[in-house]
C-alpha cells in the first residue's frame, strides 16, 4: 500500500529523493513536502517552494507515474488552493521529461512557455518547459 506523509522528520529524506530527479540545486529549508511511501521506503515527493502568497512553485519526483494516485492529487492542490489560498501553481520540466509532460498535462495544467537554458543537469543546460494551473481550472477541487 502506498500513503502519502507529511511530517517534518521526513522534510530532508523527500527533499534528497525530489532534487536530483527534478535537477533542483541550491534549494534552502524553506520548502513544503509530502512523501510517498511504499512498504516504509520513500518511492516519491512532491516539494513546494517559492512561496508568495498567489503563487506557488512545485517539484514533483516519483520512481513509478503510477504512484500519483486521485487521493494523492487531490491533497497537492488542496494544500496549494486551499490551505495557502494560491491562485496558481506553477511547474517546470525538460523538454525531454516525455512522462512528466504527460502528467503535468493531465492534470490539468497549461503549457505557458519556453525558457532556454534554465536547467542544469550535469555539466549542460537545458531548456524548459513552464507549466501553470490556475484555481478555478483545477478539477480536483
Amino acid at each position: 500500500m502506498i500513503v502519502s506523509k507529511v511530517d517534518k522528520s521526513i522534510a530532508q529524506e523527500v527533499l534528497d529523493f525530489v532534487a536530483p530527479r527534478a535537477n533542483l540545486q541550491g534549494l534552502n529549508k524553506d520548502f513544503s513536502h509530502i512523501g510517498y511511501y511504499q512498504d516504509g521506503k520513500i518511492i516519491g515527493g512532491t516539494l513546494f517552494t517559492h512561496y508568495d502568497g498567489h503563487n506557488i512553485w512545485m517539484h514533483l519526483a516519483l520512481d513509478d507515474p503510477k504512484t500519483m494516485r486521485r487521493s494523492f492529487a487531490k491533497q497537492v492542490f488542496e494544500y496549494c488552493f486551499i490551505t495557502c489560498k494560491c491562485v496558481r501553481i506553477t511547474a517546470m520540466t525538460t523538454l525531454d521529461n516525455k512522462r512528466c509532460i504527460k502528467l503535468i498535462e493531465s492534470a490539468g495544467f497549461k503549457k505557458e512557455g519556453i525558457i532556454r537554458k534554465v536547467v542544469k543537469k550535469g555539466m549542460q543546460y537545458l531548456d524548459g518547459a513552464v507549466y501553470g494551473l490556475l484555481r478555478k481550472e483545477c478539477r480536483y477541487l
